[in-house]
Order: C-alpha cells, then sequence, then structure tokens
C-alpha cells in the first residue's frame, strides 16, 4: 500500500517547472484562469478566439458549452470558425453531451492521472452551468475536479458571470480560493466597428499576469491585442490628445499654463491637467525648467 504514497511524491524534477505562457502574460499553462462580466460584454467571443488561438498552438481544445444555445453557435458561425477549421478542437454543446455537466467534468477529473491532459486547453462555459456558484459545497465540489484536470497538465480557461453591480463575480469564496488568476472583463467603450473589443482587468494572479486589452474579429475570430492604454481611452480623451497634439505640431515648447490656455482650458481645470499627466511620456514629454514645467511632443506618435 504504502508504494502508492512513495510514487506519488514530489521529487526534485518536479520542481524544474517553469511558468509558461499560451498568450504572455495572460493565459498561463497548467493553470485556471477565470473570466468574469456581465452578458452581452464579449466574454463567449474572447472564449471563441482563444479556442482558435490555442488549436493552433496546442495538442487538444475542448470547449464545454453548457450555456449557449445552438441557434447562437449557429449565428455566431462557430461550426465553419472552430469546428470545421480545427480538427483537434472539440466544441461539446448541452444538447449533445453524454452527460450532465456535474458528470462530464466528474468523468475527467477521474481521468486526471499524471500528465494525462498536458498541453491541452479546456473552456467552462459558463461556471454556473456546471453547479450552483452560490452554494458553497457544490462550487467547491466542482473546482476540486478543475483543479484535478489542472495537475494533470491542463490548462482552463472559465467563464462566469458578474453580480449585481457588476464589480465582482457571481459565487462564494471557494472560486476565488481555486482559481489561479482572475479578470473582470468589460466591453471598449470606443472600438473598432467590425470587431469586439474587450479590456481585461487583473482581480487575482499566481504568475505574472497584466490587464491586457484586445479585439476580436467576429468574421474571423482573430484575436489582437491592443495597447491598453489606447484601449482605456473614452471619446473625450481622443479630443484632448488629439487637440494637445496639433498645438505642439505648430508650438514646439509650451509650458503648461499657455499649452492649456491655447486648448481652451483654464490652468487650474484639474480634468485637463489630469489629462495631461495621463498621456505624458506616451504622447508628448514634460521637463521641468526652474519653476515651469515645459511640454513637447514625442514626435514617434
Amino acid at each position: 500500500m504504502l508504494h502508492i504514497l512513495t510514487q506519488a511524491s514530489l521529487s526534485e524534477a518536479d520542481f524544474n517547472e517553469k511558468i509558461d505562457f499560451v498568450i504572455e502574460g495572460f493565459i498561463t499553462k497548467r493553470m485556471i484562469t477565470m473570466v468574469y462580466a456581465d452578458g452581452g460584454n464579449g466574454k463567449s467571443w474572447l472564449a471563441f478566439a482563444l479556442a482558435k488561438y490555442c488549436a493552433i498552438r496546442m495538442t487538444q481544445v475542448f470547449y464545454l458549452d453548457f450555456d449557449n444555445p445552438l441557434s447562437v453557435l449557429k449565428e455566431r458561425n462557430v461550426h465553419d470558425l472552430l469546428i470545421a477549421s480545427h480538427q483537434n478542437l472539440h466544441y461539446v454543446q448541452r444538447s449533445k453531451s453524454p452527460l450532465p455537466s456535474y458528470e462530464l467534468l466528474k468523468t475527467l477529473s477521474e481521468n486526471a492521472t499524471a500528465k494525462q491532459f498536458e498541453n491541452m486547453f479546456f473552456v467552462i462555459d459558463s461556471l454556473r452551468d456546471f453547479a450552483d456558484v452560490n452554494n458553497e459545497a457544490k462550487i467547491a465540489a466542482v473546482m476540486n475536479m478543475l483543479k484535478d484536470i489542472r495537475e494533470a497538465g491542463g490548462t482552463i480557461l472559465i467563464l462566469g458571470h458578474s453580480n449585481k453591480d457588476g464589480r465582482n463575480y457571481q459565487g462564494g469564496n471557494a472560486i476565488r480560493n481555486s482559481v489561479d488568476n482572475m479578470y473582470r472583463l468589460k466591453k471598449r467603450e470606443l472600438g473598432s466597428n467590425d470587431s469586439v473589443g474587450v479590456i481585461l482587468e487583473v482581480k487575482k494572479e499566481r504568475a505574472a499576469i497584466v490587464d491586457k486589452a484586445f479585439d476580436i474579429n467576429p468574421n474571423s475570430l482573430d484575436l489582437i491585442e491592443v495597447d491598453l492604454i489606447e484601449a482605456q481611452a473614452t471619446e473625450q480623451d481622443i479630443e484632448f490628445v488629439s487637440l494637445i497634439k496639433n498645438i505642439l505640431l505648430q508650438d514646439s515648447q509650451l509650458n503648461k499654463t499657455d499649452l492649456l490656455n491655447k486648448a481652451g482650458f483654464a490652468k487650474d481645470d484639474k480634468s485637463a491637467r489630469a489629462r495631461l499627466d495621463k498621456y505624458d511620456g506616451i504622447y508628448w514629454q514634460s521637463t521641468k525648467r526652474h519653476t515651469r514645467i515645459i511640454y513637447q511632443l514625442i514626435q514617434s506618435c
């Protein structure tokens, strides 16, 4: 009997495993990443795009979808863009699953031995369709199953929903305690007309993950990383940056008071001063000369 324990004991070689990213600073291999948001913000589009991305780079992709109806999948052309295009991508939908969601996950967990799921990507869409997220015992059981899959080499993406105020995820502490990395997803205020834009804000991290922004092409599911500063810009930010850049193109060096006056702002306008600081070092550069702060345009922008 003791040989089971001795064979399962950690050795020095087990500690040589390094943190490895599927997408640098975002999706970590052999970890559980959760993304949560209100409906209609682009969670499923992000998951579709990540499934395609991983199908090209990993051995197998398993998309376990117990949320979206077939009519939605047809409308979003999931068959052509994902299923038919990638033989190693397996899309399991509620209507075709041989087992209920919980039992399906349990079966995977029971087979999660050694490196059974190495270099495989699993999407759980969505967590509340696998257990009552507000029942601590039931959701803890699901999270333990996902940890079994992770320890067998699996890379897992969980889609979750926001609570009523949109600031946190639905569910109990077992979720947060079990996931390795967690993001809150928000739809970009200003995105391209032909893409789905999302911003991902880190809410928990066990790896070196950072905030990210992406554009997703719904016609190809291409995933394009977007500069975070640009992605977070509001319409007012964009108008302000354009105005200041045009002024600095005409007057190469201006102090803060003159620059704000030329832009039509009072020198003590807190919003304008905050925007000057926000984009300092990105679109323009400030230097202190005696008691004045001088602004110059960064030519590369």
